[in-house]
């Protein structure tokens, strides 16, 4: 399902985290998080937005999402959780910590966990082995119905700063 806030926290050892929005019954995503220690994250590209959508539902968890959207579930190599074929991108991350933070309707939780596995898909990458956001095309969440997508970027150098001794 799509989450609002999801981010990179750290690149050695690599974590990665989602901010679920409190329900109850709790949705599947952190449900299964907690009773499995072990979730995937699979980055949504443009073309696979509408499927992903149909994903976000409040639906119980007798309703396999993957046979709803079309999207196709991947065996893992390590964790539990298949991964979606369609995403370009996907993170098979082990549970390190669930910080909750409030029960009340707009409460949440944040979800965190060390990436063990990183799968990405070889047509997204540039001459410098390096992933190319215009193949990617990747979209992101900013709360509410809205998306934004990554195709309007920008670079800026960082001014050179000395090291406090």
């Amino acid at each position: 399902a799509p989450f609002s806030f999801f981010n990179a926290f750290c690149a050695d050892t690599p974590v990665v985290g989602f901010g679920p929005v409190w329900r109850n019954p709790a949705k599947d995503t952190i449900a299964n998080s907690r009773a499995t220690r072990e979730f995937v994250v699979n980055v949504v590209s443009e073309e696979i937005a509408d499927a992903m959508n149909l994903c976000s539902g409040e639906y119980g968890p007798d309703v396999d999402e993957f046979a709803m959207s079309t999207l196709t579930p991947v065996m893992r190599d390590v964790v539990k959780p298949p991964r979606v074929k369609e995403s370009h991108i996907n993170m098979e991350c082990s549970l390190m910590q669930i910080i909750d933070f409030s029960e009340k309707p707009s409460g949440g939780s944040l979800v965190l966990g060390k990436i063990v596995r990183m799968h990405v898909d070889d047509a997204i990458i540039d001459a410098s082995y390096k992933i190319d956001p215009d193949k990617l095309r990747a979209i992101g969440r900013m709360g509410g119905p809205d998306y934004a997508r990554t195709r309007d970027r920008f670079s800026m150098v960082r001014p050179e700063t000395k090291v406090r001794t």
